[in-house]
């Protein structure tokens, strides 16, 4: 059947209508994509917010735990008028209190949760870094509630609180660190069964009259220096090669 022409005109404008508002839409999806794209890109949050996003996903039941074992030593000291045997049992409290960093910390590897995160707006360093300067501001809180008091009532001397209980809970936390950001042998009960083995060594040194009596205390002051820049190596290597856990991808951050 024929056309006229006017009938064709009507269809070949119809289409022309047609294409001009299909290309006005792809044009206004474009314009709208750009838009979108920068207002994400400066409506993004600043680092302090990211730390107290991250610090809510810790369950807080950790740090309720740490204060416990704390105030648990605090009253030991008080019934025992600070016995000498029980000041250098505080290793083993304070071992404690550093694995209780554990299942929070690093929960995301147990829940293979890793490729989520490296797809997010922060790498998984930042992830890594956000949570544990969160646990290092709350346990410096704690430790600072209880070391305090200790001093101030004069329970325990400055140095013997250092060798008693910092220099062994430093300790337990290069274990953790290094066994955890570990690919060879990053596993919480491996870290478990070290800081364990750890405080049986620590045991046997302290309640070892002659052993103990050997160390001076330029020694002690030694190895404390040796353990928190130890602790700093574990950190930065961890924080440095985050990227390399078998899970994660470097192309996805």
């Amino acid at each position: 059947m024929s056309l006229s022409k006017n009938q064709l005109k009507k269809r070949l404008g119809a289409k022309n209508k047609i294409k001009y508002k299909e290309e006005k839409l792809q044009e206004t999806i474009r314009r709208s994509k750009i838009a979108f794209s920068e207002n994400e890109a400066t409506d993004y949050s600043s680092y302090a917010e990211f730390l107290y996003q991250q610090s809510k996903y810790i369950q807080k039941r950790w740090w309720v735990l740490q204060g416990l074992i704390l105030l648990f030593l605090w009253i030991l000291l008080q019934v025992t008028e600070s016995n000498r045997y029980i000041q250098r049992g505080m290793g083993v409290a304070a071992s404690l209190f550093a694995i209780l960093i554990l299942p929070e910390l690093w929960k995301n590897r147990n829940s293979k949760a890793l490729e989520i995160e490296s797809v997010s707006f922060y790498s998984l360093r930042q992830i890594y870094s956000a949570r544990i300067l969160a646990f290092a501001f709350v346990d410096c809180l704690l430790l600072g509630l209880f070391a305090l008091p200790v001093l101030m009532t004069g329970k325990l001397p400055a140095v013997e609180l250092m060798i008693q209980f910092f220099l062994p809970f430093i300790v337990s936390c290069c274990i953790c660190f290094r066994v955890l950001l570990s690919n060879r042998f990053g596993s919480e009960v491996f870290a478990l069964f070290l800081c364990v083995l750890w405080c049986a060594v620590w045991l046997q040194i302290i309640l070892n009259e002659k052993i103990y009596g050997w160390i001076s205390l330029p020694a002690w002051f030694c190895i404390t220096g040796v353990a928190i820049f130890y602790l700093g190596y574990c950190v930065f290597r961890g924080q440095k090669g985050c990227m390399g856990i078998w899970e994660v991808n470097k192309e996805w951050n």
